[in-house]
């Protein structure tokens, strides 16, 4: 966690925030854990609060602002396979 700000002096890094609907996530949540709706709904808010206070108290930022990032991609609409080659045509656009 915090890729974008630890390397946010880097020549040639990429910083990518993935993010997907709340239905999306915790399908994929209850999915991979076995878990009810309500349950995955719960560890989503939880992963989500325990991220958010990570980055702030050890870089001092708001870990899902836009702006830190190179890109925004919603996997959700996407589709993994898509959201790849968006970060590859990325990687290979870029200007640093």
């Amino acid at each position: 966690r915090g890729g974008a700000y630890i390397l946010q002096d880097v020549e040639g890094a990429i910083h990518v925030f993935l993010r997907a609907a709340e239905s999306v996530r915790a399908n994929v949540i209850m999915g991979r854990e076995k878990l009810g709706l309500d349950e995955a709904k719960r560890r989503l808010k939880q992963t989500d609060e325990n991220r958010r206070a990570y980055i702030r108290q050890v870089y001092g930022h708001t870990w899902d602002l836009p702006g830190h990032y190179d890109m925004v991609l919603d996997t959700g609409r996407l589709g993994y396979d898509a959201t790849v080659e968006a970060i590859l045509a990325g990687l290979k656009g870029r200007t640093k």
